[in-house]
């Protein structure tokens, strides 16, 4: 990946103005990575304060948080980098072969982890349950938008080119995971997301998004398909056929599995330090 293929550093009298700058905006102008953590778990829990204030119930994280918080840092940033970050979410091209990457590579992983389920003990979906498999593809364009875009465009297209450009790989990817993890906290908290699962299945789904995203030159939309692809085939499908210690153990097999990807991906072709300007 090079400087054609993430947004270059503003120029250096824009750096300056951003430190003259005074106020909010230009606190996020000077922090934009930590504005835009805090941005993005403020929308994101903004379900969760309300409640805690008595105006609401039944909170959950908001998927268009991460998408929220971008749009407000890059417009403190100034037009132009409003409009590269926008060139860069309107740009959906990459190679037939990413794209079916990304949308079958969930479906086979959690195609082997019921299987695995299975030997362990877990019964077999039924034929009834597989019926109704073409919801799945319905359920997976609302999650494009909600949980791809929602989220990807914060975390791939906005944060991930910052990370990548000021660190390297592997310090980019602990900073990127710990910015998923926060952000899910509530949920762990809860109860709704497993420990291990918010934490260690984070962490090990950021290391293969963000190979992905710097092996394809920094096409962040392969992520949200990808993304969405997971969260329709798993807990909008094969979650929904096991109950009890079957769906937790499915869980925990789904985290082992990404971990696994997670270390072969990273050690197959170990990224060096990005290029840019």
């Amino acid at each position: 990946m090079n400087a054609q293929t993430i947004e270059v550093e503003p120029a250096a009298r824009r750096i300056a103005e951003q430190h003259r700058t005074r106020g909010p905006i230009g606190v996020i102008r000077r922090y934009p990575i930590i504005s835009f953590v805090v941005l993005a778990c403020f929308f994101g829990w903004l379900r969760y304060i309300t409640a805690f204030l008595g105006l609401g119930s039944n909170p959950e994280n908001l998927p268009l948080g991460p998408l929220a918080a971008a749009l407000v840092v890059t417009a403190c940033q100034g037009r132009e980098e409003l409009r590269a970050w926008g060139r860069r979410l309107r740009s959906w091209r990459a190679a037939p072969k990413w794209y079916l990457l990304a949308i079958l590579a969930p479906v086979v992983l959690h195609t082997i982890n019921v299987l695995v389920n299975h030997l362990l003990g877990a019964p077999l979906p039924t034929s009834e349950q597989l019926a109704a498999w073409p919801g799945v593809l319905a359920s997976m364009v609302v999650l494009v938008v909600l949980i791809g875009i929602g989220e990807e465009a914060g975390w791939m297209a906005f944060a991930a080119p910052i990370l990548l450009r000021r660190h390297g790989f592997l310090a980019a990817w602990a900073l990127a995971a710990g910015m998923r993890i926060l952000w899910h906290l509530p949920l762990m908290i809860t109860g709704e997301l497993p420990w291990v699962v918010g934490i260690v299945g984070n962490a090990a789904f950021t290391m293969v998004m963000l190979r992905v995203f710097v092996a394809s030159g920094g096409r962040w939309t392969l992520t949200a398909v990808w993304h969405a692809s997971l969260n329709a085939v798993g807990s909008g499908f094969f979650f929904l056929m096991v109950t009890g210690e079957d769906k937790a153990r499915l869980g925990y097999l789904l985290v082992a599995a990404y971990t696994v990807v997670a270390i072969v991906v990273y050690f197959a072709r170990r990224p060096a330090r990005s290029s840019v300007t």
